[in-house]
């Protein structure tokens, strides 16, 4: 397989492990997470500037993310709609995707999407909701992203344009074993599905 094949990890909290791309969080994204926001960022001259995490390095930066909402989580729900709102406002600002995590809060994840008039593509990360939730998001404007616990039907779903694929925090199944179970999956080959995964790439983040 020549270099322009090569699998891509599009969410990965490890870095490459077999010489896949990947797209690891905290090294090509950076964002606040439900879980443990950070300080809201400072203003300066009425300009949003970077949250800490990000450092200030744009040159590496694809993506935010991973943000979102989260009701099952401790941290205050005010806190994470306060947080949010400012993560997507730095993604239209940079003109960057945002990896989403959303957990029971698809309704507030739309309203704010509408009420801030975003237009940078969401990626839903670790996808695993059914088919018919999936159908009625692709309006929106997501991407979804599949790891290895994914719902088949809703992987059937997805338009191979929208389709991501990824590993997360799993160290034990390597990217080409999900490929490969996608493309039987999809009645595709393996090599249909690399080039598409490149084509997503290209769309999103170049």
């Amino acid at each position: 397989m020549n270099f322009e094949l090569n699998y891509i990890d599009f969410h990965t909290h490890h870095p490459s492990l077999n010489g896949e791309r990947v797209i690891q969080d905290g090294v090509d994204t950076q964002g606040r997470h439900p879980w443990e926001p950070l300080p809201s960022p400072p203003h300066k001259g009425g300009s949003k500037s970077y949250p800490p995490s990000l450092g200030g390095d744009r040159g590496r930066l694809l993506a935010l993310g991973e943000s979102g909402l989260d009701r099952l989580c401790d941290t205050p729900y005010d806190l994470q709609l306060q947080v949010f709102r400012e993560e997507v406002s730095l993604s239209e600002e940079l003109q960057k995707p945002l990896f989403l995590h959303c957990v029971r809060a698809i309704d507030d994840v739309l309203r704010i999407r509408k009420e801030l008039n975003a237009r940078q593509p969401w990626i839903w990360h670790g996808y695993r909701g059914n088919a018919k939730q999936l159908q009625q998001l692709l309006p929106h404007g997501f991407y979804f992203s599949f790891g290895t616990k994914f719902n088949p039907e809703a992987l059937l779903a997805c338009p191979l344009d929208r389709l991501l694929l990824e590993t997360d925090d799993d160290t034990t199944t390597p990217i080409a074993d999900l490929y490969a179970r996608v493309a039987q999956l999809r009645g595709i080959s393996l090599d249909a599905l690399i080039r598409q995964m490149h084509d997503n790439f290209h769309v999103l983040f170049e």
